[in-house]
């Protein structure tokens, strides 16, 4: 930040005071820096949180399609065994054994209890039908529960026929309401039905747990199917499949399914205590949560999945954490170094109005000098590499997908950093220069050349303004540091285009008086007779009295000035109001390099 010009405030007098000039600076850099940190910290942690919310949903994706892949691979089972009984006519005990047994559920199809006929028994045929049983071996066989009713479809047939599915023999399914609603639906529509919430036969006293049917229709083809009636009159019985839920679920919740996700099923869409159906081990720790719902054959399941401790302990919040450490750093390294470099200034003006001070405050004004120059030459790679590591990290941000209004804050954090980084450089690039950090690595250099790649790089920025970039050149070869070279001729183009609206940027070299003199000359507004003077001290700008940072922190010419007195060159400024403004920087004859002088233009 630079000190307010007297363009600021035209009332104010050589010999004030200035008591509170500068106050204000600090407190603002460090201001917009805290900003800068809190919004980078927040977009961080905004996108740790997307990306564990975005794994979550697809986690639940893959439950939601593991569900239906079992389903669907169970509803081929059932299709087969119904093809198998069209197949068959009369199938006999021993053959569905046979063929429920070469399907392998047990080892291919977890958590089905297994593969079962029911047959359509009329009421009339009852008696002959118990006699038929007991005659294959099964001499206590019997219709349950008993009593009369309009039709009988006891399980006749149910493999593997041991353990509990022994529990099912001859029970009437049609017989208990929850089970006859999914049947007579199967019945009269010709497709898979599932039941609601039920208890299997084949539950004991032990490991209770809640169950479902799936049904599918058997006919007898040879009769017309096109009605319901038809269907209903053609009926043969049932292929069905029973399931206990937990053994279900838990052979879909495997690895990291099972880990990080709590999952409670409901039979229908409410979330009702009577109709939960599987409440998976653990409790919900984590900070996600989803609801979905899932048809199984006809019935709605409401799946509710919470990220669990496990989830949780798998996302990554250190980052953001880094990054806010890393910023509030930052901001307080800047606001020590802003105030150092404005304690120098408010110094330095307190000079020019104490004349009977100045030998005093000379000295102290070069201890501070001194002392800030040590500080800033060892603080800017502790500086420098927590800003980098935060651009990196914003970055990383922004080479994610997002929302729009994602974007703009991202492309916004980008600029804010960007400024503040460029501020930075420039705050280093002096106090560097003041410190005596930097000596000149002198070399030949031909001057053309280098001119000639400096202004190309250039053009296409000229262009973009509607400036015509022209280059007049004549061969003189030079002594000269060219990294500090390059900076004081960059910044002088970069002024001229910053200042120049419309016409022409010239930059030329040629010899004089044994050395070499280059030329950077625009067309712009250009500067005022009584500004030339201050034109090169730290943080002046001219037309920009509100201290527009956009626009830069007035440090380049002071750069240049720097530069300059280093290598030993001379800089002057030619300039009149509306014609525009001429910068000469004059190499002494000991800066030549022995060599052939030839004209050479390049335009």
């Amino acid at each position: 930040m630079g000190e307010p010009s007297t363009e600021d405030n035209p009332d104010r007098k050589d010999d004030a005071p200035p008591h509170r000039a500068f106050a204000w600076e600090p407190a603002v850099m460090l201001g917009l820096s805290l900003l800068l940190t809190v919004l980078g910290w927040w977009l961080l942690a905004h996108q740790v949180d997307r990306l564990a919310e975005a794994r979550f949903r697809g986690m639940v994706r893959d439950l939601s399609d593991t569900v239906n892949a079992r389903l669907n691979a169970y509803e081929q089972l059932l299709r087969g065994g119904v093809a198998f009984v069209d197949a068959s006519g009369d199938v006999t005990r021993a053959e569905w054994r046979t063929y429920v047994g070469g399907l392998r559920v047990d080892l291919h199809s977890p958590g089905i209890q297994g593969i079962g006929f029911a047959v359509h028994v009329p009421p009339d045929r009852l008696a002959a039908h118990e006699a038929a049983v007991r005659a294959e071996g099964f001499p206590g066989y019997t219709v349950t529960p008993p009593g009369p009713r309009d039709a009988y479809f006891p399980i006749l047939y149910l493999e593997p026929f041991s353990g509990r599915n022994l529990r099912a023999f001859g029970y009437d399914m049609h017989a208990e309401p929850t089970r006859r609603t999914a049947m007579d639906r199967a019945r009269d529509e010709g497709r898979p039905v599932a039941t609601a919430k039920v208890t299997l036969v084949q539950e004991t006293r032990e490991n209770v747990q809640p169950g479902f049917l799936i049904y599918l229709p058997v006919y007898d083809w040879t009769r017309p199917l096109a009605t319901v009636a038809e269907r209903r009159a053609a009926i043969r019985g049932f292929v069905y499949s029973p399931f206990r839920m937990n053994d279900l679920m838990d052979s879909l919740l495997t690895g990291s399914l099972r880990e990080h996700l709590h999952v409670r099923l409901y039979d229908g869409t409410a979330p009702a205590a009577e109709a939960l159906m599987f409440d998976s081990a653990g409790e919900p720790g984590g900070r996600q949560h989803a609801a979905t719902t899932v048809n199984v054959f006809g019935r709605p399941w409401r799946m509710e999945i919470a990220a669990t401790a496990a989830f949780e302990a798998t996302v990554d919040r250190r980052m953001p954490l880094v990054a806010l450490a890393a910023g509030l750093v930052i901001s307080v390294l800047i606001g020590a170094v802003t105030r150092a470099l404005l304690a120098e200034r408010r110094q330095a003006a307190a000079l020019r109005h104490s004349y009977a001070a100045v030998a005093r405050a000379s000295a102290e004004a070069e201890h501070a000098n001194a002392a800030k120059s040590r500080f800033l030459a060892a603080a800017s790679h502790d500086l420098r590499q927590p800003l980098q590591t935060l651009g990196i990290y914003l970055h990383l941000i922004a080479e994610h997908p997002a929302s729009s209004g994602m974007r703009r804050l991202v492309d916004g954090a980008r600029d804010g950093f960007d400024a503040a980084q460029r501020m930075l450089n420039a705050l280093m690039d002096i106090a560097a220069l003041e410190s005596g950090a930097a000596h000149p690595q002198v070399r030949p250099v031909d001057l053309p050349m280098f001119l000639a790649r400096l202004g190309g790089e250039l053009r296409a920025e000229a262009e973009a303004k509607g400036l015509t970039l022209r280059i007049r050149l004549r061969a003189v070869t030079v002594n000269t540091d060219p990294t500090m070279l390059e900076r004081v001729v960059r910044n002088l183009l970069h002024n001229a285009l910053k200042y120049t609206r419309s016409g022409t940027i010239l930059l030329s070299c040629r010899t004089c008086r044994g050395g070499a003199v280059i030329k950077v000359q625009d067309t712009g507004p250009g500067i005022p007779r009584d500004r030339l003077h201050l034109i090169f001290e730290d943080f002046y700008q001219v037309g920009n009295p509100e201290r527009d940072r956009s626009k830069g922190l007035g440090l380049g010419l002071a750069t240049v000035a720097r530069l300059t007195r280093l290598l030993g060159y001379r800089v002057r400024v030619l300039s009149r109001v509306g014609r525009g403004t001429v910068f000469l920087v004059e190499l002494p004859a000991s800066a030549r390099a022995a060599g052939e002088e030839r004209a050479r233009l390049i335009a």
